[in-house]
């Protein structure tokens, strides 16, 4: 995300319509790269598990967060959990899981619309919580965790695999993601981590 925001005023400058799409394609590069590499990586059972805060890994989802939902027209809102807040995970494949459910949420949003993310505590877990305005999961769409699922509207862009590694990412971790949907308003993706404690050692 980081190597985003040398660039955030070239496109200001560059004109509304052109620097909004070079905006867009670079946040979308970026998206497919991290999804084909966590998806190498599992493959090839890479993973490398550790004890992380989840305080700053989403302050750094939420600043591309933040240029993708404005190129959008969308508002971007992001609730920060305290920094005692820890799961064992692979920081790299929880970054991109979550980073593909945002992308899917800044996607389907109605323009105009709210994505919201969250952390909390959820007893012995942690649920991390991306919160769109796509107007509900109808029937029809399906298994959206499905690869190269066709839920993808008038925004064709993406191969359907998003979920299916997003999922498969966490479940490395000893978590998983299920959907609450919220017919005629939107649906919320929550991650479910296991609660590591500040003192945990992983190896």
């Amino acid at each position: 995300a980081k190597t985003l925001f040398p660039y955030t005023t070239l496109f200001r400058s560059i004109n509304g319509s052109t620097g909004a799409i070079l905006g867009r394609s670079l946040v979308s590069l970026r998206q497919l790269v991290e999804s084909t590499l966590a998806d190498v990586r599992m493959e090839a059972s890479h993973q490398q598990v550790q004890r992380i805060s989840l305080s700053p890994l989403l302050r750094h989802l939420s600043e591309a967060g933040h240029l993708d939902a404005a190129h959008r027209g969308l508002r971007f809102l992001c609730e920060l959990p305290p920094a005692e807040l820890f799961v064992n995970a692979d920081p790299q494949l929880l970054e991109s899981a979550v980073n593909n459910l945002l992308s899917n949420a800044f996607k389907y949003t109605r323009p105009g619309g709210t994505v919201v993310m969250r952390a909390r505590r959820d007893a012995a877990n942690v649920a991390i919580e991306v919160e769109d305005e796509c107007g509900g999961i109808s029937p029809a769409d399906g298994d959206l965790f499905k690869a190269f699922g066709d839920r993808r509207g008038h925004d064709r862009t993406g191969l359907g695999l998003g979920l299916s590694i997003a999922r498969k990412a966490v479940r490395t971790s000893g978590g998983d993601i299920r959907i609450r949907n919220q017919p005629g308003q939107g649906c919320i993706f929550v991650v479910e981590l296991p609660l590591a404690s500040e003192t945990a050692h992983v190896t």
